[in-house]
């Protein structure tokens, strides 16, 4: 294969990846009460920047969560931008209390998620997610706040033109705030989006301090309970 061709491969495939972990904050941290249900709206994406405008990309996603048990919530989204534009992109996934938060020491829970995406003419495509997440309430545990890695697996060896899969993993380190009530959350994070991937190969100029790679993430996520 002509190596500029392989190059352009190469990009494309790695910036549709980085499209594809841009989209959605942390959907728990932590988890909900015992058969408590909730929906929830999240906005934003990575940071970019346009003529004289920088912004972060209005991707919205719809979500639905049941708590299993106090310690373990299953749920599901779909990407409401994506289906817009007739791309099928949706997770289900589940929050596991690890260990709850004593006076210093942070609780922790992890999300393994399922990413499931479809474009037309294309195949259908699973993308594994592990999110890991410490936290730390205050305000009489009314609020709290958190930091963390979501980690996005590839499991194909091979690309659909038969080039190597060179990004197997990405890796998106993450801070947020949540504001919580006993009927409501609003939460507000802040995501270095897949930091070992190159972006310098887009028509898409991204605002971000890693330079050359990844790209930076603003996200506002509400959260209804019931």
């Amino acid at each position: 294969m002509n190596p500029y061709k392989q190059h352009t491969l190469l990009a494309t495939a790695a910036l549709f990846l980085l499209s594809c972990v841009a989209c959605a904050p942390s959907r728990f941290v932590k988890p909900l009460d015992k058969n408590q249900q909730a929906v929830g709206l999240s906005l934003g994406g990575p940071v970019i920047s346009t003529d004289n405008l920088t912004v972060p990309l209005p991707f919205v996603t719809a979500m639905y969560a049941y708590g299993i048990d106090s310690s373990l919530t299953g749920f599901g989204s779909i990407n409401i931008t994506s289906a817009l534009y007739g791309n099928i992109q949706a997770e289900l996934g589940i929050t596991k209390t690890i260990f709850r938060p004593k006076r210093f020491v942070p609780g922790l829970s992890i999300s393994p998620v399922a990413n499931f995406i479809y474009r037309p003419g294309d195949r259908f495509k699973l993308y594994p997610q592990v999110d890991v997440n410490a936290y730390w309430d205050f305000n009489r545990n009314r609020n709290y706040i958190y930091v963390g890695v979501c980690n996005w697996f590839e499991l194909a060896k091979k690309k659909a033109s038969g080039v190597t899969q060179e990004n197997r993993w990405l890796a998106s380190p993450m801070l947020g705030q949540v504001f919580a009530r006993k009927k409501w959350e609003l939460a507000i994070e802040a995501k270095f989006l897949a930091v070992n991937l190159p972006n310098n190969y887009s028509t898409v100029t991204y605002k971000t301090p890693l330079g050359t790679n990844g790209a930076f993430g603003i996200y506002i996520h509400y959260t209804r309970k019931f």
